[in-house]
């Protein structure tokens, strides 16, 4: 999982890395099959920690949003240049306090649970992220009326220039945390959906198994593609394709009504899509290209959350 990161001067944002993490956020639209997540949870720390990693991935996913999470608005903030403006200039103060006090809510949400060993790392990310997060949103909810009505007009700025020093060392801070949480969640989700691959292939459930085995091989690089770890990413490539090949030998094997040949479609466009545009970077490397590579895996990531999996 990679949060919002310059790579090469473009932001790319995987939103969710690890296969099924966005069912993992208690997002189920109510479907038949039970928990998927509960043998797996059993072998890497339980229900209390799959809960917790949950709502953690639920909060990532907020503050890493490519519209609105705290990357995009730091970028936007230093676009600004406080420190060099003036008030006579039109300055528009970034922020989106209600997503980011949901991403804060869900972080705390999860602290309170138990996670074992396996979530000492992710609480520890947790803990740098709401204690910076929480002085961002109190900067955020100081400073927004103060631009919004032009207050800096009437001090020449001089209340924006007082607080730039403070608002940079929260964004930074808050980045920092949200990093951690990334590596640590990455982990979790990976060795999660390791033991699921096991447990579906042990109960016979291969199509389950190719899926999920397809998505975890694009996790990966997709992670080594936001790198620009060309040699990592054409290693990763053969396997990817083969586990491609088996997703849609899965797909076709499929009833004509069952509802998942649809789902399994879909995500198998959208990684076919997703090696296109790598082998496009490759041709004629723009970062066009890479952020289609991300976007198209999103997109199959996203699409995870309608599939029907075996209880």
């Amino acid at each position: 999982m990679n949060s919002s990161m310059k790579r090469g001067g473009v932001a790319l944002v995987v939103v969710c890395a690890a296969a099924l993490s966005v069912a993992a956020c208690g997002q189920s639209d109510g479907k038949k099959g039970g928990n998927p997540l509960e043998n797996a949870a059993a072998a890497v720390g339980g229900q209390s920690t799959e809960e917790k990693f949950g709502a953690y991935t639920e909060a990532f996913n907020k503050l890493i949003d490519d519209s609105w999470g705290v990357s995009e608005n730091f970028d936007r903030y230093q676009k600004m240049d406080v420190p060099n403006a003036s008030a006579s200039d039109s300055l528009s103060f970034p922020e989106n306090i209600s997503t980011l006090e949901g991403a804060l809510e869900k972080l705390k949400e999860g602290r309170a649970l138990r996670g074992g060993s396996a979530g000492a790392a992710a609480d520890a990310a947790a803990d740098k992220v709401i204690a910076n997060g929480d002085a961002l949103l109190a900067q955020w909810k100081t400073l927004d009326p103060y631009y919004e009505s032009r207050g800096y007009r009437d001090d020449n700025l001089a209340k924006g220039k007082a607080a730039h020093a403070a608002l940079m060392t929260a964004y930074q801070n808050t980045l920092a945390g949200i990093d951690e949480l990334d590596v640590a969640l990455t982990q979790y989700l990976r060795a999660r959906d390791a033991k699921r691959i096991e447990d579906y292939r042990k109960a016979g459930h291969n199509e389950a198994a190719n899926l999920v085995s397809a998505m975890q091989l694009a996790d990966h690089f997709s992670s080594a593609v936001i790198e620009k770890n060309i040699p990592e990413a054409d290693r990763l490539l053969p396997q990817l394709e083969a586990a491609m090949a088996e997703l849609r030998k899965s797909e076709a094997a499929l009833a004509a009504d069952d509802g998942n040949r649809t789902e399994y479609k879909l995500i198998s466009d959208y990684l076919t899509g997703m090696v296109g545009a790598w082998r496009d970077y490759k041709q004629d490397p723009d970062d066009s290209d890479r952020e289609r590579v991300v976007d198209q895996y999103n997109r199959a990531v996203g699409q995870m959350n309608d599939v029907e999996f075996p209880a």
